[in-house]
């Protein structure tokens, strides 16, 4: 739990329907009211209202003013374009200043904005275990100081070989929440939201009317051609390969090298010609184009597409894992598995000794409200 930074009055940011009933869980969870709720975009303040969760909710405007932060966002990334505005904002800075700002993530346009009116922001994520999630008010992932926390618990409280052991039975038949999202709600949302952008000037990006289509499709088309690898079998001796997506804020802002490149590098380390490469494809990519490179990629290079199974499962027998910085590899480390990351990752360095008191320890319950 964050001790080091307890807020006056808390301000969240909620920038989609799923990080609103998010936040809503959180502040059950920890008995926060907050005072000031503000809305990227229409749909959740809509539906905020609606369901009457508290605070002032405030519906962010875009405004002449010159952007405050220097950082490129996600949603820059993903569409290529440079966002030039900035966002209206009716209180003072003194105000701003006396409470703690909350948000999803942190790499989003709104969030950074928000961000550098703010003297204490805490970042939030849901962690890739069961009905839990993490927080930092240094930064999301690479950037936060989990390492910091869970080194300095792991000395002070004690970690059995059944708390190990517990963790592992839990995650044997354990499916991320993000691999059933509803394509239908959220082209839903999306239509409203580009309204919003439109008509009252909110402040979120928004995609055309044509892209958004488009999008959806892609996120079907990719679902289908996933689904073609689950009964793809497994050799006797491999590694495992995590995917992960390919405009992902951890892929694209902390880390120097994208997947294809990721792959080639495990390649050359595995026990050729002994055992093989297995990549996992990632269940939430969105870009048809990311999918159908890496298994192109994959023929050329004698790889093995095979998303069988759980992860848990397949990582259980293979020999070594490669990611780029995905939480599964953190996970893997439970399995005694040897786990290299490409990328920025706050377990780099872990075994499952830490991976048990970061879960135990450092993870809140993300309960209903």
């Amino acid at each position: 739990m964050d001790t080091a930074c307890q807020p006056h009055s808390v301000h969240i940011l909620i920038d989609n329907a799923v990080r609103l009933r998010f936040f809503q869980q959180v502040c059950a969870q920890e008995k926060i009211t907050p005072s000031l709720v503000y809305h990227s975009s229409l749909f959740t303040w809509l539906k905020a209202k609606f369901n009457r969760f508290p605070g002032q909710h405030l519906l962010l405007n875009r405004s002449n003013q010159p952007r405050l932060s220097t950082r490129v966002s996600i949603e820059e990334i993903k569409s290529g374009k440079t966002i030039q505005y900035g966002l209206h904002l009716a209180h003072s800075n003194d105000e701003l200043k006396r409470a703690t700002l909350w948000v999803f993530s942190g790499f989003q346009f709104s969030a950074m904005e928000l961000a550098q009116l703010y003297n204490s922001t805490r970042y939030f994520e849901i962690a890739n275990f069961p009905n839990k999630y993490q927080s930092s008010y240094k930064g999301v992932n690479a950037d936060a100081d989990h390492d910091k926390k869970v080194r300095s618990l792991s000395s002070s409280h004690t970690i059995t070989q059944e708390d190990m052991s517990g963790l592992v039975n839990l995650l044997n038949h354990y499916r991320p929440p993000h691999v059933d999202t509803s394509i239908l709600s959220k082209s839903v949302e999306q239509v409203i939201n580009l309204l919003g952008f439109y008509v009252l000037n909110t402040a979120a990006p928004q995609a055309s009317p044509l892209a958004q289509i488009k999008t959806a499709f892609e996120i079907q088309k990719c679902r289908k051609l996933i689904e073609r690898f689950q009964a793809t079998p497994l050799p006797e001796r491999y590694s495992l390969f995590i995917g992960q997506v390919s405009q992902d804020s951890q892929t694209v802002l902390q880390s120097k090298v994208n997947t294809k490149q990721a792959l080639i590098n495990a390649l050359n380390d595995i026990d050729k010609p002994h055992s093989h490469l297995v990549l996992r494809l990632h269940p939430g990519e969105k870009k048809l184009s990311a999918i159908t490179e890496l298994i192109e990629f994959s023929k050329e290079h004698n790889i093995i597409v095979s998303n069988k199974g759980s992860l848990f499962e397949v990582a259980a027998h293979c020999e070594k894992v490669y990611t780029i910085n995905s939480t599964g590899g953190l996970q893997c480390l439970l399995l005694d598995k040897e786990v290299t990351t490409y990328g920025d990752a706050f377990y780099k360095g872990w075994d499952k000794k830490l991976v048990t008191a970061y879960y135990k320890y450092v993870l809140r319950e993300l309960v209903s409200e």
